[in-house]
């Protein structure tokens, strides 16, 4: 394991990159070691506290390369920054062509010390690449080593400095740090999915290329991917009783509780009848980048669709998926998961198709790859799955808003989220099945 080095502020001047790209970061918060696995605790505080300048700092002493700008990216634990390079660095000997859409330089939260548990997300971001995936690839430091862990001094202050203002932090005197592992990973370039329509060919596409990605995943396995686990886990889901104290309003705090107690009647025991392989974890509008395609030549886009079914050639801005990002949750776990989560966001911010038919065309894409299905007991469990994935967001999302109050990122799902867990939640499930086998049966023709 590497030792770690102290970091203090950098004094290089940096400048804003113009980039409207939100880039949802690691949320990855659990502790590990060989016998054990801890969960992030209420009350918690463990994301770095460090400015632009730190980050600049750290790419040039760890990195060998010449930061000539650096701005911060949306992050739920961790520290994120966009960091663009000269072109004519020649410090790391390890880095031969400087990747012309700039870098992300991850700065881990304290509790995410593993370097195993990096090794296997690493691992899986490459053989990914090799299939043909567009995601992140890591970046060797001038040591040869793809990560590293340092002690850094935080220069900015946290939330238990009484809201103090950088300036009256940095004068205060008071010195804090945190050990965190710092990565450095290639930008790729897109729209992320949350700032295009959603089509009903968009949607089918999401379902086939999440498939797609556990077939090319099939037979990999690693040590750390079999022990990870983290609150934002499904397998967590009993565990969001611990964090309902920041919910203020009673129905929902109820409407919370009354799901996890479904999930522990209606998913738990049915857990070994789940297929399992590695999973991404958080496969959602913020992890996904798209990008626009073309209608292919000689079709009728004035032709009409069959219920159920979207003419592809119909919308001259459809999208298709050309990345993925963020795999800090990828686990050896259930495939239903991921289906479930990828649901859930598609519903979030679905504005053109009804967001209680979104599970059937994402369910219509992920079927069509190599007949793949649901089983009975998957196919049984899918609702809740998908309510404990709105409960996780919606609640961890207002604890760690309670930390954080100035991070509105966290509330995004907070928007739609609410009113649309309760329409969903009081779906009856039969109701609910008869629409999306509807659509599915559609998109067989």
């Amino acid at each position: 394991m590497s030792k770690p080095n102290k970091t203090v502020a950098s004094s290089t001047t940096t400048a804003d990159v113009k980039d409207d790209r939100k880039i949802k970061a690691t949320n990855n918060n659990e502790c590990e070691n060989s016998t054990s696995v801890e969960l992030t605790r209420p009350g918690q505080q463990i994301r770095p506290a460090i400015s632009c300048e730190v980050a600049v700092g750290l790419v040039e002493r760890l990195y060998g390369l010449k930061v000539l700008s650096v701005s911060e990216l949306n992050s739920y634990y961790d520290h994120n920054f966009l960091v663009k390079i000269d072109p004519q660095s020649k410090g790391n000997p390890f880095v031969k062509d400087i990747w012309p859409h700039g870098y992300v330089l991850k700065v881990l939260n304290s509790m995410d010390t593993r370097e195993d548990r990096i090794d296997a997300v690493h691992a899986v971001q490459r053989i990914l690449s090799t299939k043909g995936f567009n995601c992140p690839q890591p970046i060797l430091n001038i040591k040869g080593q793809d990560k590293s862990i340092e002690d850094i001094v935080y220069d900015l202050p946290i939330e238990s400095d009484d809201k103090k203002s950088t300036a009256e932090f940095q004068e205060s005197g008071v010195i804090r740090h945190g050990r965190h592992v710092v990565r450095l990973l290639t930008f790729v370039p897109g729209r992320l999915l949350v700032e295009v329509t959603y089509t009903p060919q968009l949607l089918r596409r999401l379902g086939r290329n999440l498939r797609s990605m556990h077939t090319a995943l099939e037979g990999f396995r690693h040590p750390a991917l079999e022990q990870h686990r983290s609150i934002w886990s499904l397998d967590s889901v009993p565990q969001l009783l611990g964090f309902t104290s920041a919910i203020g309003d009673h129905e929902k705090r109820r409407l919370i509780e009354d799901i996890v107690e479904s999930y522990m009647k209606e998913v738990v025991p049915k857990k070994n009848r789940f297929q399992k392989g590695v999973i991404h974890g958080d496969f959602n509008e913020q992890n996904i980048l798209v990008r626009k395609v073309s209608p292919p030549e000689g079709d009728d886009s004035s032709s009409s669709p069959q219920p159920g079914v979207e003419n592809a050639s119909s919308d001259q801005n459809e999208h298709e998926i050309c990345g993925i990002l963020d795999f800090a949750h990828s686990s050896l776990s259930f495939y239903l998961y991921d289906v479930a989560i990828l649901i859930m966001y598609a519903m979030l911010d679905s504005k053109v198709v009804d967001f209680l038919d979104v599970g059937g065309y994402v369910l219509a894409g992920y079927m069509s790859v190599d007949d793949r299905t649901l089983n009975e007991a998957e196919f049984e469990a899918l609702k809740v799955c998908v309510a404990s994935r709105y409960a996780q967001s919606l609640t961890m999302g207002a604890y760690t808003h309670s930390l954080n109050p100035t991070n509105e990122y966290l509330l995004m799902s907070s928007k739609n989220g609410w009113t649309q867990l309760k329409t969903f939640w009081t779906t009856p499930k039969d109701q609910l099945y008869d629409r999306w086998r509807i659509i599915i049966d559609a998109n067989r023709q």
